[in-house]
């Protein structure tokens, strides 16, 4: 008997049915979290070299590929993952085959929403999920067996990567997100899902819609106190990033550290000044305890700050901040990277939109980012005392 009989998002347990029932196709149940699914790199590549697709289409992605190859109309190469893995050049655009297919065939009331995870878009990696006969990125409506592709653009670092490698998450939802979203109105009848920065205070009503900016300096082993942020190195000479399950690489190569003495103070905030073509890691000051019944997608207020990108990864999972012992909640991390213009950010600056929606099963799973303050992707080590 099915597990999936109630709206909402579904969790572990039941991704594990979608893989045992083949809507999930060569799927792993594994790859299962709280309220997503790992999807992973198939071995079939090719180098965007004039940049990606958009747009919907009556064709199949890999037939519009290989008709591009063919007429010679866009520069594409094809690119075979090998299993010493495949090195990815900053500011240049790949497509790969995901391996995994989705088969919605037999139920018809199941979308799919995508994001990065949380360990890629902390390493300044733009993905982006395109499905056969689509019309958005990242989103999968109701319909039969499709392939899914993955584009994927390194900016700050060159990175490797290799085959069976889980490089993006999709949930999905029994019903249409939109119309299950809990508005605003009704956040109120739920339980306490967000504190302020100090952890004492809980947040409530229409302010649990929006994430601010925080600049209160916290302490990162290894590096000492009065930290704010981290500022992306890049440039030559940095050493390629393999991306291989259970590979941690040293973080001073590739991070600098920025402490509370190098904020400057507007109107009497503290503000960071995000550079041209930088990129930084930076946090809430809203901390999170959700319960194991709501799941949140965060959302990037690109357009309404200005002159930089925000590639937040955007699910918050069920349970994700209540299991600290000290009952603080857990902010999130902000993905920032300047374009043409340097801007400031000041404390308590918009940064995201959280958009709350029910679990259809309870679920809590734990997470590498639960206890994290000002934390660096998970394929980091700690940096060296």
């Amino acid at each position: 008997m099915s597990m999936i009989n109630r709206p909402g998002v579904l969790s572990k347990s039941q991704l594990k049915e979608l893989v045992e029932k083949g809507v999930i196709k060569n799927g792993y149940k594994n790859a299962c979290g709280g309220s997503s699914y790992n999807l992973h790199l198939g071995s079939t590549g090719w180098h965007l070299e004039h940049g990606g697709f958009k747009g919907k289409t009556d064709k199949k992605i890999e037939t519009l590929v290989h008709s591009a190859i063919k007429n010679g109309s866009i520069g594409i190469v094809p690119l075979p993952i090998p299993p010493s893995g495949l090195k990815l050049l900053p500011k240049n655009t790949y497509l790969f085959k995901i391996k995994e297919q989705i088969d919605l065939s037999s139920e018809q009331d199941l979308y799919g929403q995508g994001t990065g995870r949380s360990s890629i878009g902390r390493l300044d990696v733009l993905t982006r999920l395109l499905i056969d006969n689509e019309e958005k990125y990242d989103y999968l409506s109701c319909g039969s067996l499709k392939n899914l592709y993955l584009e994927i653009t390194p900016f700050s670092f060159p990175i490797i990567v290799f085959k069976n490698y889980p490089i993006y998450q999709l949930r999905f939802c029994k019903g249409n997100f939109h119309q299950l979203q809990i508005q605003t109105e009704l956040l109120k009848f739920y339980s306490v899902m967000l504190k302020d920065q100090t952890g004492k205070n809980p947040i409530s009503d229409e302010k649990q819609t929006h994430l601010r900016l925080n600049l209160e300096p916290t302490s990162i082993t290894g590096i000492g106190k009065d930290i704010i942020a981290f500022e992306a190195k890049g440039g030559n000479g940095v050493e390629p990033l393999k991306l291989r399950e259970g590979l941690k690489h040293p973080p001073e190569a590739y991070w600098k550290p920025i402490f509370l003495s190098e904020a400057v103070t507007i109107s009497g905030k503290k503000a960071i000044l995000v550079k041209t073509n930088k990129f930084y890691i930076l946090r809430s000051q809203e901390r999170f305890i959700l319960p194991d019944d709501i799941a949140v997608y965060g959302v990037a207020m690109t357009e309404e700050i200005g002159e930089l990108r925000i590639h937040y990864a955007g699910f918050v999972h069920p349970g994700f901040g209540n299991k600290r012992p000290d009952n603080k909640g857990t902010p999130l991390i902000f993905e920032v990277r300047g374009h043409d213009v340097g801007m400031y950010l000041m404390e308590g600056d918009l940064m995201a939109e959280l958009r709350y929606y029910p679990m259809s099963n309870r679920s809590n799973v734990p997470s590498d980012y639960d206890d994290q303050e000002l934390k660096l992707s998970s394929v980091f080590t700690e940096f060296k005392k």
